[in-house]
């Protein structure tokens, strides 16, 4: 769904339905001070409450971290989702139907494997609750220490070890063999038309998006035979693509928010039992080598990542090739080393969560995980260790874009390896990363400069627009020309093409989602501050407005005469007669 296609009458009946009050509030505990509604800000490590909502205005706005928006970009920043993502999903909300699309085939085929996804789920687990041979898969996970809370939490469930169980109960509930197949729950046998199930005699580990709607499946076996694998997986179908989902994010995101990092594990048991003793920022890669967009997908959480991938080598090497997207990234990452080569369920049910917790505490950033390695294999104390141990590291190093990132790294790694820093140099420099690469790569320190008198004027300006819609008229003579300040000239666009001059009142929220740049979307938290606040010098009436409005349009109007004046005095090749008559048309407004 895309959402240029929904009708704006159709947005406006969403937002009237959906109060941002009462949404808000299923995320964020608010109490009510005077009109406007108080809590603690959940996009940033908020002590004291400075997130203010206002019911009548229909927005929100943080005083410390500057988030603010409209009930769709609440939902968006919350769920990290996109703008159609939002739309849709307070439209299902309140009951409200959004019209089809051009892609309306596609959508149907998603809306039904969205139900089928939901109806596995709940057979899934009436199988391992409700039937005979459940308690085998029952039985199992209580023996790997899975309490009932965490059974119900990640909606674990047991698909029947007939060939046909769960193909039956789908047609049985409406689902064809063709959707079934789509879905990937069933297989077709060597003879045409003949299916059976896919998942048979195993544990099931329905896998959710961020949102919380189940798309794929996990199945473990109970009991192997010689050709059974111990986990199978769904196939990649309209709903789900492997390489663009973590196992546990639609449970993890709020506390990997909150930690500051993300704990990486690679399988589902490894998750469940990381989540149950309490590390509930913990999010698996479903048994696959990460990828770029599992990279995006966790920075959209955090900048840091600690990897307790199983410490066996196949552990160990999937462990290197993840780092080395995470640092191309410019993600923070520490490598957690489990003894004995277990994995985090073995470790976490033969030691306990604080044993655990230790090896968190003390997980080594990459310098020191990669040298260590090196140390354990052939040692570093001769000079066959030190250039294996450059050599390995040289490429997690030419992943990094930031030079000062890379230098600090650089004479980490040549103190713990006691060589010169130079040697290091030399092998970066003979694959394009050595100290002279692009200055766009270096860190820039923004620095804050004081608003000229005209970027005030241009500010004054659209401030008075945005109170009164109706006088964005009286400003369409003016040019985008006239502004110098290049997030005025992109709010002056907005409003002189996309604002309805016939409504009293400007959605501050729609105007924000529409704003392509962070300093547009600021200025106008800004101005949204100013209207929860009250403060004075926000203008309460039409005709204050207006008249502050004149003098904005005059006074720019005048900076454009003068500057037409310094260009026809800079022309030398103009005659003295020429100059004047131009002087005489500035003055007289021509």
């Amino acid at each position: 769904m895309q959402s240029g296609l929904v009708p704006e009458n159709i947005k406006e009946e969403i937002k009237s339905r959906c109060d941002i009050v009462d949404i808000i509030s299923e995320y964020v505990s608010l109490k009510q001070r005077g009109k406007n509604f108080v809590g603690l800000c959940p996009f940033h490590d908020d002590t004291k409450p400075s997130l203010y909502v206002s019911r009548d205005l229909q927005i929100f706005k943080c005083f410390a971290c500057d988030s603010a928006g409209d009930v769709f970009a609440f939902l968006m920043k919350y769920q990290k989702i996109t703008y159609p993502e939002a739309l849709k999903a307070l439209a299902e909300r309140c009951g409200i139907t959004l019209p089809s699309t051009y892609d309306s085939k596609e959508s149907k085929i998603s809306e039904e494997l969205k139900n089928l996804n939901k109806f596995a789920v709940q057979y899934y687990q009436k199988m391992l609750f409700d039937n005979s041979l459940g308690n085998q898969a029952l039985t199992y996970l209580k023996k790997r220490g899975i309490d009932d809370n965490i059974i119900a939490s990640f909606k674990l469930g047991y698909s029947l070890p007939n060939w046909d169980s769960f193909l039956n109960a789908g047609k049985k509930a409406g689902f064809s063999e063709k959707i079934l197949l789509t879905g990937g729950f069933i297989l077709e046998g060597k003879k045409q038309g003949n299916y059976y199930d896919r998942f048979r005699g195993r544990i099931m580990f329905p896998i959710f998006d961020v949102k919380g709607e189940p798309i794929a499946f996990g199945g473990r076996i109970i009991e192997a035979g010689e050709s059974d694998a111990k986990y199978i997986n769904s196939p990649e179908t309209p709903l789900y693509t492997k390489s663009k989902n973590l196992y546990n994010l639609n449970m993890a995101q709020r506390a990997i928010q909150k930690e500051g990092f993300a704990l990486l594990v690679e399988g589902y048991m490894d998750a469940i039992s990381c989540f149950q003793a309490g590390f509930t920022n913990v999010v698996a890669s479903l048994g696959t080598s990460l990828t770029d967009s599992h990279v995006k997908l966790i920075k959209r959480y955090t900048d840091e990542v600690i990897i307790a991938y199983d410490s066996d080598k196949a552990g160990a090497e999937a462990s290197a090739r993840g780092m080395n997207l995470l640092i191309k990234a410019d993600v923070r990452v520490r490598m957690l080393t489990i003894p004995s080569e277990k994995d985090p369920d073995d470790f976490i049910r033969e030691n306990g969560a604080d044993a655990f917790r230790k090896l968190i505490s003390s997980a080594v950033d990459l310098v020191e995980y990669k040298i260590d390695r090196i140390n354990k294999q052939i040692g570093i104390d001769t000079a066959e260790g030190k250039k294996k141990a450059v050599d390995d590291l040289v490429s997690t190093l030419a992943s990094m874009g930031n030079l000062v990132q890379r230098s600090e790294y650089v004479k980490k790694s040549a103190e713990r390896l006691n060589i010169e820093e130079e040697y290091i140099w030399q092998q970066l420099s003979k694959i394009g990363a050595g100290k002279n690469i692009a200055k766009s790569t270096q860190p820039t320190i923004k620095t804050s400069s004081k608003q000229t008198a005209r970027e005030r004027i241009e500010r004054l300006l659209i401030e008075c627009l945005i109170q009164c819609p109706k006088l964005v008229s009286k400003t369409k003579h003016l040019k985008k020309e006239d502004f110098t300040n290049s997030c005025h000239i992109e709010l002056i666009e907005l409003l002189w093409n996309n604002i309805d001059e016939s409504k009293e009142n400007i959605e501050l929220g729609d105007l924000i989602n529409n704003c392509s740049s962070k300093e547009a979307r600021d200025l106008i938290s800004n101005i949204i501050a100013k209207k929860l606040t009250l403060k004075k010098n926000l203008l309460s009436n039409i005709e204050d407005i207006e008249a502050e409005l004149n003098g904005c349009i005059k006074k720019i109007e005048d900076f454009r005469k003068r500057e037409s004046k310094l260009a026809i005095l800079k022309e030398n090749t103009a005659d003295k007669i020429t100059i004047s008559q131009a002087l005489m048309s500035i003055r007289k407004g021509k």
